[in-house]
């Protein structure tokens, strides 16, 4: 009796410990973006607002619209040309080039510099050649982003003295010049907040696999008579336009990124990008794929999301991902315990 009652007294003590456990919750805010490039005079003064409002969330980790190093050798040695405007495209192909660059020059393999990546960025702190060398390394495994993140550590930058150092240097700064989400958002913020390298989590590959089962979509698509032709009509569409011309004027684009991450976007879009394809008729079902194929992506991003939580557990996450992706990636987000998805309006 006198050992039982000794449980239940330990029981009653570890009660609030468990719960202070389980109020931990990884917290996820997943951040509409308009593709920054679209914009006609987009300038990086431009989010400062917006960077300030996500400083104030204090997050841990930055998750951006790219696809990892692993993914894209592995679509590479698949040797498919369904897949060639990856691996030979914007999406791919210049990630790939300088990575193969910088793995020849350096002597180093992808999973060599992979596990290097991996320890040097849980270093609280680095010397100006540690950051140098992560460059590299981060380089190598296709992550350019983080590497220019990197970059931007570095103040003294005759420390890229050799021709190749500085090939690169100038590769970096022109990225960084480029207007890109990656570079003026994600590596904006991540500089604030201390942190050394971007995740990427996308998955970009539902339209190589919709022209691989339905060769004649584009042909489908253009005999159709009806409702497509009028998307970018569509209010919704109309405002954003408006919104980014009033930004650019105000040097703020403030107002656009509310749009994008309130209820009313969400709602339009959907309706007005992603379920007009359950409405149409195309004879071979290329319609109905396109609809599965899309989930199919936000599907494999969330699953790379979660990937970035089993790592981070209890901390905080930003993903920095096109619009069009936010409602659907919450949608799945919202339905797994332990998280919180928290909001930017």
């Amino acid at each position: 009796m006198k050992r039982k009652f000794k449980c239940i007294v330990f029981l009653i003590c570890l009660v609030p410990f468990i719960a202070k456990s389980q109020s931990n919750k990884t917290q996820i805010l997943i951040l509409g973006t308009p593709h920054l490039q679209q914009i006609d005079g987009i300038e990086a003064p431009m989010l400062d607002k917006v960077i300030t409002k996500l400083d104030s969330f204090d997050f841990d980790v930055i998750c951006i619209e790219k696809m990892s190093g692993e993914l894209l050798y592995d679509i590479q040695s698949r040797q498919d040309s369904a897949f060639d405007g990856i691996t030979k495209g914007r999406f791919g192909a210049e990630f790939l080039s300088l990575a193969d660059t910088v793995q020849a020059i350096n002597g180093i393999a992808f999973l060599e510099a992979k596990k290097n990546v991996l320890k040097q960025v849980s270093e609280e702190k680095l010397t100006i050649n540690e950051r140098k060398e992560l460059l590299f390394n981060l380089l190598a495994t296709t992550d350019l982003p983080s590497a220019a993140l990197q970059y931007e550590y570095i103040n003294n930058k005759t420390v890229f003295a050799t021709d190749f150092e500085k090939y690169i240097a100038n590769i970096i700064e022109k990225k960084i010049a480029s207007q890109n989400e990656y570079y003026s958002l994600a590596a904006s913020l991540a500089k604030r907040e201390n942190i050394n390298q971007l995740e990427s989590i996308d998955n970009l590959q539902d339209e190589a696999l919709l022209f691989m089962y339905y060769p004649d979509f584009v042909q489908e698509y253009k005999d159709q008579d009806g409702p497509l032709d009028q998307i970018n009509e569509l209010p919704v569409y109309q405002k954003i336009n408006q919104l980014s011309q009033e930004g650019v004027q105000a040097n703020d684009l403030s107002n656009l990124y509310a749009f994008f991450n309130s209820n009313e976007y969400k709602q339009q879009d959907y309706s007005g990008q992603w379920e007009i394809w359950l409405k149409t008729n195309f004879p071979s079902g290329a319609d109905r794929a396109r609809y599965a194929l899309w989930e199919m992506r936000n599907l494999q991003i969330t699953a790379n999301i979660m990937n970035v939580v089993a790592r981070y557990p209890e901390r905080k996450i930003l993903v920095i991902i096109g619009a069009s992706h936010g409602a659907f990636i919450e949608k799945y987000l919202e339905q797994v315990e332990h998280l919180e998805v928290l909001k930017y309006n």
